[in-house]
Formats: C-alpha cells, structure tokens, sequence
C-alpha cells in the first residue's frame, strides 16, 4: 500500500425505479395493454492513496448518473378461428444526467469532451440524451387441437450502462462517453405439437442481427507505453486502452428442441438442445485509434455453441417432492488474459462441461417444508473465465414456511 497505485477504493450504485401494467378486454376480440417503466442509475466512487501526497490524498466524490423512461403499447387480437396476431411498440429515452472524471493530479472534477462537444465545461455536456423506437409483432395459428404454428419479429435498443460509459477498468481502461445504443432485429418461428396427453415438443429457429454492437476494443494509449505518462498503466498490452465502442455487427442464430412429458402420473420429463452459432464483423474503417491486431486476437463473452438440459422431477408420497437435473455446455471459447500477448496460454481455446444437480423438498407440518441438495454432484471444475473456476460441489438445506 505504499506504492503511488494503491488506493483505498470506495463506491456505491444506487438505483430507484418503478413499473406499471395496465390491460383492458372491453374489445370483443382485442386485448390492449400498455406499461411505463422508469429507473434512475446513480454511481458514486472516491479512492484514498496511501503513498501520494498529502498522505494520504484523498479524491473528491465523483458521480455518474442516468435516468431511463419507457412507455409502450401493445394490441393482441384474434382476427379468425385458431389465430392470434399481437403487435407492440415502445419508445424509450435514456437521459445522461451527469458525467465526471478526475484531474490528472486526482484532486479535482472536471467534465468530459467529446467528439459532439471538444470544448465541453458542463457536467451533462457530453452524456447522452437518445431515443429508441422499439416495434414487434407475433402470429400463431392453431393446426387441429394439439399443434400451433408460431413466428415473432422483433426490433430493440439497449442503451450502455453507466459502467459501458465511464469506466477505467482499474487503470487499464478508458471512458467513452460518445457511446451510442446498439440496436437488434431478432425473428423465431417455431411449431409445438402435444402428442397424446402426456408429451409435448416444440422446435424453433431463431436469428439476431445485431447493429451498433457495444464491443471491447483496444485503442492506442493517449499517454504512450511507458506506465510514468500511460492513461491505462494497468492495461495487459502495454501502450494500449480498452474501451467500448460501438465498432461491431453480430449474427447469432440457431435452433432449440425441447420435450416435456409426464409418463407416469407422478414422473415428469424434460429435454432440451440447443445450437448457437455467432459471427461477428468489426468496422475498423470508423475507428483510426483502434488496434486492429490487438482487438481481433479478443474472444466473444462465452457462450456455448451446444447446450443440453434435462431434468426429472419425482412426486413421491407424503408430499415429498424431488429432482435431478443435468446440464451439459459444449463449444465453448475461452481465453487466458492474465497472460501477456507473447504466451501460448493467451491464444483461445476450446473447453466443455456437465454438470448434475438433485435436490428434495418435504413438507413437515403446518405449512413447514424442507428443502436440501447438492449442486454440482460431481464437484466439475468449470469455468466461463479462465482462471476463475465456478463453485464445486455445494450443499444446502432451506426451510420455507407457508402462511
């Protein structure tokens, strides 16, 4: 702690928020809702440096704020025998209400610029303040009493989060406060079938395009590549920053299969598959300060490429109620970043896993149920980032009372 990069770090993020849901049926064959939705993001931080002047130097409270509203509509209505459509639309805004950084000696606030505003003084003079016009529609259609045939389209915008914005990464980052949403057009279509009483399948293809995509990449360091000048001393490529941009255009698309069935009165059964396919493009032509080397050799957010999920649930007498479930991840890319650039250990690689959970509820007596088991069975060593294992085999035991 007696070095000039050590600090006391203290923060706080703080949200308040409300929603409403409102629907009426007074339409023969109209079902209208509408809904509003308002949240408000606030983040604070200070840091204390032990081994810098004063002894310490203590920061200034810094804050970081946004406020985000949403108001939509939707209309689901039958315009035959065995169809349904339903169409929906919502408009929200993303209000950037304050936007802080630090001086270079850490003892003051000063507000960012921007590419809109190079000159800026104002502490809301580069947040955001945008809109999003969110449409999507569905249609299903019955065929006989046990199959239906449905299709949904979809066009939606998520705006960054605070920490998209204006975080630093502990010293190996730098904010983007010209950060804009991302914008996704998603459609499915798929066909569920109940055969006898007792199964039912469904299937679905699936398909998101995403534009504007917020990406991690790389940009050449203000300060230069010695860690005395660089803005990001703590950055794993020296000389350069990370920071998120909206560089990227996303493809994801697959097919899902899942089967329930209950083939004894007190047994029911669960399957599902599930193939991911990803590709993503990045548009270095609009960013002349990114690494293009340095931001292509970085994996996606692991996500597999094959999933399975399957699962038994058990009626036993006396209330007794208990389960099994597995679940398997396959094609999964991951990466070793604590590892300079130079490291065979850096280059991604594939890695996959399954995992068993069981578990039992029991009632007890009035209203008093027990609940134990055991995740992870076989004590799997797993991750989703290397060299951050998920947890091991883990019991626990609840008792849950029922007024």
């Amino acid at each position: 702690m007696n070095t000039k990069s050590a600090e006391h770090s203290m923060y706080n993020e703080h949200t308040d928020g409300a929603s409403a849901e409102f629907d009426t049926a007074s339409l023969s064959k109209n079902l209208i809702g509408a809904s509003f939705f308002f949240k408000d993001d606030t983040h604070t931080e200070r840091g204390i440096y032990p081994g810098m002047s004063p002894y310490p130097l203590a920061q200034p409270v810094l804050t970081d704020a946004d406020r985000q509203v949403s108001i939509a509509l939707e209309d689901s209505f039958q315009p035959g025998a065995g169809f349904r459509i339903t169409a929906g639309f919502s408009a929200d805004h993303f209000d950037g209400v304050k936007g802080e950084s630090y001086t270079t000696a850490l003892t003051g606030l000063v507000p960012f610029t921007c590419l809109a505003s190079p000159t800026n003084t104002s502490f809301s003079g580069c947040t955001e303040h945008v809109w999003n016009f969110n449409p999507q529609a569905s249609i299903s259609h019955a065929l006989g009493k046990s199959g239906q045939l449905f299709m949904t389209f979809a066009d939606r915008g998520r705006f960054p989060m605070l920490k998209d914005i204006y975080s630093a990464g502990m010293g190996a980052g730098l904010p983007n406060p010209d950060l804009k949403p991302e914008h996704s057009r998603n459609w499915n279509a798929g066909y569920s079938r109940l055969f006898g009483a007792k199964t039912l399948v469904q299937a679905d293809l699936f398909r998101s395009d995403l534009r504007s995509a917020i990406e991690s990449v790389y940009v050449t360091d203000p300060g230069g590549k010695s860690t005395a000048t660089a803005y990001c001393p703590n950055s794993k490529i020296v000389g350069y920053c990370s920071q998120m941009a909206n560089i990227g255009s996303e493809v994801h698309e697959g097919v899902e299969v899942s089967v329930r069935s209950t083939p004894l009165p007190r047994v029911t059964l669960n399957a599902s598959y599930s193939y991911l396919n990803r590709d993503i493009a990045y548009h270095f032509g609009n960013w002349p300060n990114v690494s293009t080397v340095n931001t292509s050799i970085s994996v996606l957010p692991t996500l597999p490429k094959s999933k399975i999920v399957a699962g038994a649930a058990v009626r036993a007498p006396h209330g007794v109620f208990g389960t099994v479930n597995v679940r398997y991840e396959g094609g999964l890319t991951l990466q070793d970043t604590t590892y300079s650039t130079s490291s065979p250990n850096f280059v991604p690689f594939a890695e996959s896993y399954a995992t068993v959970d069981v578990g039992v509820i029991a009632p007890l007596s009035h209203g008093i149920a027990a609940q134990g088991g055991v995740k992870n069975l076989l004590d799997r060593n797993y991750y989703y980032t290397a060299g951050y294992p998920e947890e091991g085999r883990n019991w626990y035991l609840n008792l849950r009372y029922r007024f």
